[in-house]
């Protein structure tokens, strides 16, 4: 499949001279919040699967060799026969699954024609014995572990080994000159939930990953004049190679490149940390973080992790979550996107708590943390430049999505698979999703502000379907909340 003309289009697509005129109002100034304490940083939950991984990347090969031990305990509730890991990786491995081979992505992710990902596995060892393995979906996206029964509260360790082929793409997945993009390359344990484990293909359109927290130390060996950024934030030993850790993580992300310039600063407690190919570009980036972490720490409480780094990538949309780790699209760095930078750098942010901190099912119920954290971006506007530019960004991305004519019957309730291309899937789950909140906003006499902290509270580290955050709002309501998110999540206007 090959385009028809290089489309650059941002996953938070909308006119930038909207969005110039809701940050840069004339003679607007920045507007800040009264300074609060810096909250202490959330109890971590124990008893997490442990995963220590090494990892090692070849530059003439363009390889990731990858060693996991995985120290897992069954906590389901259930006797347990097999595991399943989700090795998103190979849905790069024929332009028929990739997710970068849309008509609309591929001019700008396959530079150079298509070019495979996929990974290569050597041992899968549980409790020192060699276990069967298969996949289990069209994409071998997920991998089906064999294990002698498990009962709950039981524990074993499971070792994995593999070769990661990285793609000659420019997307969160793939390397371009020697800038990599390691998004959703290391195998990661799927999500068991209500009886089952996830195993759902890599749907093109939005973030189809769902998993559970799990505790990470890493060790990476990468050549010399590579700087990394990672989840885990690193630091370089005396023999080479870089180490770090990173608690209660969902996945584990890099980034590196040869022309990385690092900026820090430590806010709230959080130590922000930004990679661009200009100092200047990493100070502005720094900046945007920097006071998104304050609005938010301010709003929802304390941030997850004590580090959170920022990078610039060559990805064709605006930006993409990890736990600890945010990428921002290369053009957003452009000096006549400033604005469209900031607020992609406050969209980004808020993942960490909508996303990162409280899991939701981005795959079946994908308005859970876009549509939250596309409000949560308004919030931060209104708090930095006022009334007036929270108005006419509201306008922009959220009242002019709900007057859209959408093709077919999507609704932000709709999963991604659902969508056929990202201008739908952004005015429906970012746009209407986000009206579902402003709904809330005045519905609750604390506003969604004040149900959103309590939310994050109640859910931080774990999961909440649609079906938890229905209950817990119509608790917190006193009301039931059922028609509510009925007409908005799931009537097509």
């Amino acid at each position: 499949m090959a385009g028809k003309g290089c489309i650059m289009f941002l996953k938070r697509r909308w006119p930038i001279l909207a969005l110039a005129a809701a940050v840069l109002v004339a003679g607007a100034l920045l507007l800040r919040q009264p300074a609060s304490p810096a909250a202490a940083f959330r109890a971590y939950p124990e008893g997490l699967t442990q995963c220590d991984v090494t990892l090692r990347l070849d530059e003439d090969a363009h390889t990731l060799a990858v060693s996991e031990t995985f120290l897992y305990r069954n906590d389901t509730g259930d006797s347990l026969d097999h595991l399943v890991l989700r090795t998103w990786l190979n849905a790069f491995a024929t332009e028929e699954t990739s997710p970068a081979a849309l008509e609309e992505t591929w001019d700008a992710c396959y530079v150079a024609g298509f070019s495979p990902g996929y990974l290569t596995v050597f041992d899968v060892i549980w409790k020192g014995e060699r276990a069967q393995y298969a996949y289990v979906n069209a994409d071998r996206t997920a991998l089906r572990v064999e294990i002698p029964p498990l009962e709950d509260g039981e524990e074993g360790t499971l070792l994995f080994r593999c070769v990661a082929q990285l793609p000659l793409c420019a997307y969160r997945t793939g390397y371009t000159d020697r800038t990599y993009r390691l998004g959703n390359v290391i195998p990661v344990l799927s999500l068991y939930r209500d009886g089952q484990w996830r195993t759902e293909e890599y749907a093109p359109i939005g973030d189809p990953f769902v998993s559970a927290c799990a505790d990470y130390t890493v060790t990476l060996h990468a050549p010399e004049g590579l700087t990394p950024a990672c989840s885990a934030p690193l630091e370089k030993g005396e023999d080479g190679a870089w180490r770090g850790s990173i608690r209660a993580a969902r996945d584990l992300a890099l980034c590196l490149s040869d022309g990385y310039v690092r900026a820090e600063k430590t806010v709230r407690g959080v130590k922000v940390l930004s990679y661009a190919d200009s100092r200047e570009g990493a100070e502005r980036a720094l900046g945007y973080v920097c006071r998104a972490v304050e609005t938010f720490t301010d709003l929802y409480g304390a941030a997850p992790y004590p580090a959170l780094s920022v990078c610039q990538a060559d990805v064709p949309f605006g930006g993409m979550e990890y736990p600890g780790l945010m990428m921002l699209g290369r053009r957003n760095y452009l000096e006549s996107r400033a604005d469209t930078l900031e607020l992609t750098a406050a969209h980004e942010t808020a993942h960490q708590w909508f996303y990162a901190l409280v899991g939701s099912d981005s795959y079946y119920a994908p308005w859970q943390d876009e549509g939250i954290c596309e409000y949560a971006m308004l919030r931060y506007v209104r708090a930095r430049y006022g009334q007036g530019s929270w108005e006419t960004l509201k306008a922009a991305r959220v009242d002019a999505p709900m007057q859209e004519n959408v093709p077919g019957s999507l609704t932000p309730g709709s999963p991604v698979d659902y969508f056929p291309d990202y201008d739908a899937y952004t005015s429906v789950v970012y746009g209407r999703g986000a009206a579902l909140m402003l709904a809330l906003d005045r519905w609750l006499p604390e506003g969604a502000d004040g149900f959103l902290r309590a939310y994050a509270d109640e859910f931080a580290y774990g999961f909440a379907s649609r079906t938890d955050f229905e209950a817990f709002l119509s608790r917190y309501a006193g009301m039931d909340a059922g028609p509510l998110l009925l007409d908005y999540l799931d009537t097509a206007h």
